[in-house]
């Protein structure tokens, strides 16, 4: 039982909400946010934050772009960011454009990781040996 659940249980229990925060060592503030937050979604876990817009553009871009990288994969980040205004709209950055092909997922699962058995950063072809 972690702290956020022993804590409610004692207010349950009939603890006032500043003996538990005493007994705790907490505030006072935090045993009434654990109160509440059990009270308005069922739970103690903790809610995501999420901070900004939602990135529509980057699941549009990463949704397209496997395969523009299959038909152009020498393209350039201009070239790809081109062609993608030209086929769904909206004009993209370079930035946003090598972000979204970074974060790709490697095709082959071989390439997943590099030839000493680390992970391999996503986007990131294996550079073959001259």
């Amino acid at each position: 039982m972690d702290l956020r659940e022993r804590v409610v249980a004692a207010v349950d229990a009939g603890m006032r909400p500043g003996e538990a925060a005493a007994r705790f060592d907490v505030s006072v503030r935090t045993v009434e946010r654990y109160v509440a937050r059990r009270r308005v979604t069922g739970s103690l876990a903790p809610t995501e934050q999420r901070h900004g817009s939602v990135p529509a553009k980057q699941d549009r871009v990463q949704a397209w772009l496997p395969a523009r990288l299959r038909q152009a994969a020498d393209a350039t980040l201009a070239e790809h960011a081109a062609a993608f205004t030209a086929e769904v709209g909206g004009a993209v950055s370079l930035a946003t454009m090598s972000r979204a092909i970074a974060t790709l997922p490697a095709d082959d699962p071989a390439q997943a990781v590099t030839a000493g058995g680390r992970q391999r950063r996503p986007g990131r072809p294996l550079k073959g040996k001259a």
